[in-house]
């Protein structure tokens, strides 16, 4: 016999403190009975039940997550997250880590509903008056507010995380991936000029020099460069073999001739495994401190306009792209999986060609201003004793031969 209506055996109705009836589920997991809710209508609650037996069915039912209206806990989503980043680098991980504690501290003891858009923007909000620290080699260390950049940095780690929870349909709304970020600038693609090498080189000295001539010949990163091991180093292949980098593979860097020169000169290798050793030799160099020590006082100290280490290797693509060298091989050269990020160079090509776009445009001009056959049109001329030579005095000819 049908039942009168619809009675759904999970749900439970029951009346608040102001005489308004609000709705539980009741779910057996496990071997024993829990409650959910409550929920402000019966349309919600079914559509919770309905998908928690969904996932008891497929094993991916989690009790802890759909308590207080199945909601979960903003905190728990993240710490989730985090205990499975262990497999990427100790820099990657310290940036999840400092994202993934603002936002637990600015939705601590929220839920997943509690993530709207107002609370998100609400939060950028707070992010764009927030002061900062930044160094300033015109005025030293000084505060400014956080740029709308950084501030995108933080909804973009949000919005990664919560691209699962939306996936799983634990979230209420979609509000993060909804979020519309600020506009940001156009980086520029800073690389020095021949002039500005030399007053850098003249300023480092030989030894610190060397490296960075070694940079700019290769277009390794600073990372890369400085933990570069000797047995990695084939000079006589001329490569050198990267078995970690930023794309997570091993990738190779081809030497020319000069930056080999610079490999043989360096005598480190007599004391460490480390192409570049720190004091202690066991040890690679520390990339940081030789930046704030060395290449951050003595770039301070010209006139020049302020160049990092990486400006270094967009110096090695900007110098291929003014060779004439194509966007394939500058990409492979920078060992990019693409050509969309070396289109930054494309406009550096153009007028480094210009002499054989020119060279075109001449084309039928020149063959036009020449005889067919010039040889054909030469009238013989007749057979002297002596011959005229290139510098117009008369040599003598014997059989033929020029003497």
């Amino acid at each position: 016999m049908a039942r009168a209506g619809r009675k759904d055996r999970g749900l439970l109705s029951k009346l608040d403190t102001s005489g308004k009836p609000v709705w539980f589920v009741r779910l057996y997991h496990e071997g024993r009975e829990r409650r959910f809710g409550s929920f402000p209508n019966k349309t919600k609650a079914r559509e919770f039940y309905e998908k928690a037996k969904l996932e008891q069915k497929e094993g991916r039912f989690f009790p802890e997550r759909y308590q207080h209206g199945g909601y979960e806990l903003v905190e728990a989503v993240i710490d989730r997250y985090l205990t499975g980043i262990t497999t990427k680098r100790p820099k990657t991980q310290t940036d999840e880590r400092y994202f993934g504690q603002w936002w637990k501290d600015y939705f601590k003891g929220n839920r997943l509903n509690a993530v709207t858009a107002g609370a998100l923007e609400d939060a950028r909000q707070l992010l764009l008056s927030t002061v900062v620290v930044a160094e300033d080699l015109e005025h030293g260390r000084r505060k400014r507010l956080m740029t709308p950049q950084r501030v995108n940095r933080y909804a973009a780690w949000l919005r990664h995380v919560f691209n699962g929870v939306v996936k799983d349909g634990r979230l209420p709304n979609n509000a993060v991936l909804k979020l519309k970020m600020y506009k940001e600038p156009k980086g520029k693609t800073r690389f020095l000029s021949i002039e500005e090498e030399q007053i850098l080189l003249n300023k480092l000295g030989p030894t610190h020099g060397s490296w960075v001539r070694l940079a700019i010949l290769t277009g390794m990163r600073q990372s890369e460069q400085f933990r570069l091991r000797w047995k990695d180093v084939d000079l006589e292949r001329g490569i050198l073999t990267l078995p970690t980098t930023k794309a997570g593979g091993v990738q190779y860097v081809h030497l020319n001739e000069e930056a080999k020169s610079i490999l043989r000169g360096f005598d480190s290798w007599q004391q460490s495994k480390w192409v570049f050793p720190s004091e202690n030799p066991a040890t690679p160099l520390d990339a940081r401190n030789f930046y704030n020590r060395v290449w951050v006082p003595i770039v301070a100290d010209t006139d020049m306009e302020w160049a990092t280490w990486h400006d270094l290797r967009h110096t090695f693509a900007s110098r291929l792209a003014m060779t004439g060298h194509n966007e394939g091989t500058i990409a492979a050269l920078l060992r990019h999986s693409s050509t969309a990020l070396v289109k930054r160079y494309a406009h550096l090509s153009p007028s480094h060609l210009k002499a054989a776009v020119e060279g075109v445009a001449e084309f039928g001009k020149v063959l036009a201003e020449k005889p067919t056959n010039p040889i054909q049109d030469k009238k013989p001329e007749p057979i002297l004793s002596g011959t005229v030579t290139e510098t117009g005095k008369a040599g003598s000819v014997r059989e033929g031969i020029s003497v």
